[in-house]
């Protein structure tokens, strides 16, 4: 399974409320700034957690007041979770 295995690559376990986990792979060197509040780069999907072949996807963080919104959208699958301040 590809990993993240160079060095601007960051590895992340998500878990959800009802316990399914998905790996995700951000690489930090395609980060763009479309805007004041949005950031976007490319990512890799691991589904489920440990298994199955990496699908290619896009990250887009979106910066709010009050927390962050994280999105990884791919072939046929879109995560998205927010973290709160």
């Amino acid at each position: 399974m590809e990993r993240a295995d160079k060095k601007d690559e960051v590895l992340t376990t998500i878990t959800f409320a009802d316990h399914t986990a998905y790996e995700v792979v951000r690489n930090e060197a395609s980060y763009k700034n479309t805007s004041d509040k949005v950031m976007t780069c490319n990512a890799r999907i691991v589904a489920p957690q440990g298994g199955g072949k990496p699908m290619p996807a896009f990250y887009r963080g979106t910066y709010y007041e009050g927390g962050y919104k994280h999105e990884y959208v791919g072939k046929g699958i879109h995560l998205s979770y927010f973290f709160l301040d």
